[in-house]
C-alpha cells in the first residue's frame, strides 16, 4: 500500500484550514492560483461520507456508526492506492482503533500525520463563535468525549467524528506510536510561520524551497482568507458560523473568556495543557523536553 495520506489533525479550531491551505498552495506550486474554496475537500464532512459510499462495500445509511468505523480503514486504504498524488485529509476525530482492532487511518496508508494544537482558552471562545453558542457551552463540549454528527439507529447524511475532550484528542495522538507524527502549536507557526510551514512540510514529504514556502504562508496570509470570504463565501463555514476566519491570531480569548472558565480549563484539562507549555494565565511557555 502507498502512504498518500497526509493527515492535518487537531481539535476543532485549532488551525486546520489554515494548514490546508499552505499545504495545499505547496502541493499545486507556484503556477496555479489557489482559493479557499478550490482548496480540496480534505476528504471531510460530505466528501467522506461520499468517499465511503463510493469504495465501500455498503451505502453508509445503512449502517451503524460502529459499522461505519470498522469499514473506514478499508476505504482509506483505496483512497490512497488510488491516488497519484499525496491526499491531504482533515481530520478531528482522535486517534483510536475500531473493533477488530485497526487504526481508523491505517499506518500502511499514511506518509505523515500532523497534529495540530492551540491554547484551549483560544479553542474554547474560537468554538463558541464556530457554533454559535455560548462561550460556556463550548467549554463544557471541550471536557466531553464528544461525538459529532453522532447517528440514530440509521445515519442520515453525514458520518460522526469521534472527537473526545480537548485534552483526550490531544493525548490520543501524542500517546500512538503506530504513525509518524508532526507537532505544531499554533502560536509557533503564528509567529514564525515561514520556518515553521518548512518543518512541517519537510515532515509531510512537501518537497518545496524556502521561497516557495513563503509563497504559500504569504497567500495563506489571514486578512487575504478573511477578504475572500467576505467576498465570495467559504464553502466550509458551517451554517451556525456568520464568520469563518474571525480574528486568526493568539490571545483572542482575552476580554472574551471569564476567569472562572480560565480555571475549569486548567482544572479539567491542565495535565494536557502542561505538556504542551500552555500556561494557566493563557501565556505560552517553551514546548518541555
Amino acid at each position: 500500500m502507498t502512504g498518500n495520506l497526509l493527515l492535518v489533525c487537531s481539535y476543532p479550531k485549532s488551525g486546520n484550514t489554515w494548514v490546508r491551505f499552505v499545504f495545499e498552495a505547496l502541493r499545486r506550486g507556484p503556477h496555479r492560483a489557489i482559493s479557499i474554496n478550490d482548496m480540496g475537500t480534505g476528504l471531510y464532512a460530505f466528501w467522506r461520507r461520499a468517499l465511503f459510499d463510493e469504495l465501500a462495500p455498503v451505502n453508509a445509511s445503512e449502517l451503524l456508526m460502529d459499522e461505519i468505523d470498522d469499514l473506514l480503514p478499508q476505504v482509506y486504504r483505496r483512497a490512497a492506492a488510488e491516488s497519484g498524488d499525496p491526499l491531504i485529509v482533515k481530520v478531528h476525530d482522535m486517534a483510536f482503533r475500531t473493533r477488530s482492532g485497526e487504526w481508523l487511518y491505517p499506518p500502511d496508508s499514511v506518509g505523515c500525520a500532523v497534529y495540530l494544537v492551540r491554547h484551549p482558552f483560544d479553542v474554547a471562545v474560537s468554538y463558541a463563535h464556530h457554533l454559535n453558542i455560548s462561550v460556556e457551552a463550548a467549554v463544557d463540549m471541550m471536557g466531553r468525549s464528544e461525538i459529532m454528527a453522532p447517528s440514530g439507529p440509521r445515519l442520515i447524511l453525514p458520518l460522526h467524528e469521534r472527537v473526545g475532550s480537548w485534552s483526550g484528542n490531544v493525548g490520543s495522538w501524542l500517546d500512538q506510536s503506530a504513525l509518524p507524527l508532526a507537532l505544531a502549536r499554533y502560536e509557533d507557526l503564528h509567529a514564525d510561520p515561514v520556518a515553521g510551514f518548512a518543518r512541517l512540510a519537510a515532515a509531510a514529504g512537501l518537497a518545496a524551497a524556502t521561497t516557495d514556502v513563503a509563497r504559500a504562508v504569504e497567500a495563506a496570509r489571514f486578512d487575504r482568507l478573511q477578504q475572500e470570504e467576505k467576498s465570495s463565501g467559504f464553502s466550509g463555514r458551517p451554517r451556525s458560523s456568520s464568520q469563518f476566519f474571525r480574528v486568526g491570531r493568539p490571545r483572542s480569548w482575552e476580554g472574551a473568556l471569564k476567569a472562572g472558565l480560565q480555571e475549569r480549563l486548567v482544572r479539567e484539562h491542565g495535565d494536557a495543557m502542561a505538556r504542551l507549555g500552555y500556561a494557566a494565565d493563557g501565556s505560552v511557555l517553551p514546548l518541555p523536553c
